[in-house]
């Protein structure tokens, strides 16, 4: 008995010291340069994951982006099918003709209502009112003595073209016939 109670306290002197340092064992039972090394481990570790991490989150965003286009287009096609379908239809296109050709069938009359305020732009008057001037009285003087006037375009330069007087088909005019007043008298 006395050997084993000797091996029990043995074990016990030894095992106690063990314990204490698993224990307290933690940051702060480090060494400098365990810690370090610990810093350096974990700085080396983040920059290493960063780039992988950035890129990822890259690709995400560059996912959702092309899922958003290609449900863009897809709207899209379904919308000129949609207008493709509409065109199969003569109705449709004879509408289409009247709105945007200005077509009317035969037998009817056409009319269009120009509104003067349509050209006008916000602010002016219709009547057409002058605007003041940009430059100071002077130099419109100057400008007018120095400057040649300049040329004026006409408003529709192919309508001027077409009905120029020389454009024009003419009629020859018919020779007057001689008459009971145009024959001399013979006496």
């Amino acid at each position: 008995m006395g050997t084993t109670a000797r091996g029990r306290r043995g074990r016990g002197t030894t095992a106690a010291p063990a314990s204490n340092r698993r224990a307290g064992g933690g940051l702060g039972s480090l060494t400098t340069g365990q810690t370090l090394t610990m810093a350096a481990l974990l700085v080396f570790l983040v920059l290493t994951l960063a780039m992988p991490l950035r890129t990822f989150a890259e690709q995400r965003a560059e996912l959702a982006e092309t899922r958003e286009n290609i449900a863009r287009m897809e709207e899209r096609t379904r919308e000129l099918q949609a207008e493709k379908e509409r065109f199969s239809d003569p109705a449709y296109i004879k509408e289409q003709a009247r709105i945007r050709l200005g077509l009317v069938e035969e037998g009817e009359t056409p009319f269009r209502i120009i509104d003067p305020a349509l050209g006008a732009v916000s602010g002016e008057d219709p009547v057409g009112e002058e605007a003041a001037p940009a430059k100071p009285w002077y130099e419109q003087l100057w400008d007018s003595v120095s400057l040649p006037p300049e040329e004026e375009k006409p408003a529709n330069p192919a309508r001027d073209e077409a009905t120029r007087p020389d454009r024009l088909p003419t009629v020859p005019e018919p020779e007057p016939e001689p008459g009971p007043e145009a024959e001399p008298h013979v006496e």
